[in-house]
């Protein structure tokens, strides 16, 4: 229901109640003002209630859409396969603060975390041990570039 066309209506039984309580000219009681302010309380709840839901709505499928992104990642995969997404999806080799920040983007954990190079050294040589990633050494450059097997430049 409109909540203007609820006020419309509300308003207009409002003033014709009212019209016939000065024709008649009755008195109000206390009992019906204690009506009154009780459903005009009540109609504004409801009216909240309402916003409320609305709001739920959309928060609920921000979250879905943050939690399953169209992209194909999840959050309840190991870090490895996480880790092996990224590649894929870079499709060139990264070093590790490549992938780090390609990361914290998609964790919201690993901004907070304090030394990220040493949390993912263990995930990144156990998914090398496994042989689902490879690495090379460039000339001039510190560290380790990682990429998915058959993704070398």
């Amino acid at each position: 229901m409109n909540t203007e066309n609820l006020f419309k209506t509300d308003r207009e039984r409002w003033r014709k109640e009212r019209s016939r309580n000065n024709e008649t000219s009755k008195p109000v009681s206390n009992d019906d003002l204690t009506l009154q302010s009780q459903y005009a309380l009540l109609k504004e709840a409801y009216i909240e209630l309402q916003k409320l839901q609305i709001e739920n709505k959309a928060l609920k499928e921000k979250l879905h859409q943050y939690e399953c992104p169209d992209d194909g990642y999840r959050k309840d995969w190991t870090w490895v396969a996480k880790i092996v997404f990224i590649l894929e999806k870079a499709g060139k080799p990264l070093a590790t603060k490549e992938i780090i920040e390609l990361l914290e983007k998609r964790e919201p954990m690993l901004k907070e975390h304090y030394d990220k190079g040493k949390f993912f050294s263990a995930f990144l040589n156990l998914a090398l041990k496994h042989g689902r990633i490879q690495r090379e050494k460039r000339n001039g450059e510190r560290g380790y570039y990682y990429f998915v097997n058959g993704n070398s430049y």
